[in-house]
């Protein structure tokens, strides 16, 4: 079923890896017409991330169904008219390159906005577009580094890029934000995303619980890990979680296994609790894992079995929780893809019906066509190297 609102919003995505390619994916499931304007040759990046099948990586097929591909020189004089063509009639643009680079290109917002000032403009940068430090290489981990997150965390490369999808999940924000914002009042605007920024969003509690403790906190004043919110080693060395940071949990808990005067220790950290730690370790120690969640059965409290991923997605599928599922796309088969984590009354969200990640160039013809390229002109341009075109035109 198409929403009408949604599918008639087009967005030209500039962008490289994960944070643009992750807010656009979510416009790209709801409808809207996203043409990724990837340079010639190599195109996004993350397309020659390992590992492939059938020469697709992972990391594009995460992030691009129901994507376009035009692949063009935008350091060309012809390239530049292409895109600006494009962004005419465009709703809203998505880049990612350093601060300047778009205004040496000719297609920054103060450029694009003469020609569409309906349009929103959305750059995402390190540290945003007026920080000089945004023009120094940056990634992931130096922002989580610089945020003060990894002091707290052990100093340890989490298993996804958390500034990243900070950023992503801000840029898709603002972005809706203004979208509301020009249907009030018919006028677009220019989004400036500071990664750095985005991430230091999300620490807000560790924060605020740095200036309640006088302007101090260390992985010992944190607030987690608590004697009632930890993981611990089951007797087949798995694990379980343990987040029963409300009393009545915890109390049942201690109740149950004989363990009564652990209740008021509820909230002690290791070095405060020493013998207490030990004591509750060598208690989950005592039974396996299938054990404890046999002993778990009928009782409400706040305990779960840390999953390994290939458990974690089995059991999501067996649920049909519909948040994953496998789609099966020409190229590489069927694939595991992750859903759009929302249920709307009137705004279906499927993706059992979404299009492969593109090919490099794979609409460059198409979409030039549209905007009223004849084939012959499509075939000049690709001859003088400003389009590639990724299979012969007839």
């Amino acid at each position: 079923m198409s929403i009408k609102p949604i599918t008639k919003i087009k967005i030209l995505d500039l962008t490289r890896y994960l944070p643009g390619g992750y807010a656009t994916q979510v416009f790209a499931d709801l409808g809207a017409e996203v043409i990724k304007i990837e340079e010639m040759k190599k195109g996004d990046f993350c397309r020659g991330d390992e590992p492939k099948i059938n020469g697709v990586s992972y990391y594009f097929s995460a992030l691009c169904r129901n994507k376009k591909s035009l692949t063009v020189n935008l350091k060309d004089s012809s390239g530049k008219r292409i895109f600006k063509l494009l962004a005419k009639k465009a709703d809203i643009i998505v880049e990612n390159f350093r601060p300047g680079v778009t205004k040496r290109l000719g297609i920054d917002y103060a450029e694009i906005k003469k020609i569409n000032p309906k349009i929103i403009y959305c750059s995402l940068s390190a540290f945003g577009q007026s920080n000089p430090a945004s023009l120094k290489a940056t990634h992931d981990l130096n922002l989580q580094a610089l945020s003060g997150y990894l002091s707290l965390n052990g100093g340890k490369p989490s298993p996804i890029h958390l500034a990243d999808v900070a950023t992503a999940m801000v840029s898709a924000i603002g972005i809706s934000i203004a979208l509301f914002y020009r249907e009030v009042t018919g006028k677009g605007q220019y989004v400036d995303v500071g990664m750095f920024d985005s991430f230091s969003w999300w620490l807000s509690l560790l924060y605020s619980r740095f200036h309640f403790q006088g302007n101090k906190i260390s992985p010992e004043t944190i607030e987690y890990p608590a004697l009632c919110y930890n993981t611990y080693a089951t007797k087949d060395n798995k694990l379980m979680a343990f987040g029963m940071v409300e009393p009545k949990f915890w109390k049942e808990f201690c109740e149950k296994t004989g363990m009564e005067e652990l209740i008021p220790k509820q909230f002690l950290r290791r070095h405060e609790a020493p013998e207490e730690w030990e004591k509750l370790s060598a208690l989950v120690a005592s039974k396996t894992q299938k054990e404890w969640l046999e002993w778990l059965k009928g009782k409400d409290i706040c305990i779960a079995p840390v999953k390994n991923v290939a458990e974690a997605v089995k059991d999501m599928m067996e649920d049909d929780t519909g948040i994953v599922d496998y789609v099966n796309f020409p190229v590489v088969g069927s694939i595991l893809q992750t859903a759009l984590p929302l249920k709307m009354s009137e705004v279906p969200v499927s993706f059992q019906s979404a299009t492969p990640p593109p090919a490099l160039g794979e609409n460059t013809a198409e979409i030039l066509e549209k905007i009223g390229f004849s084939k012959e002109d499509i075939k000049d341009l690709a001859e003088q190297g400003v389009i590639s075109l990724y299979k012969e035109l007839d």
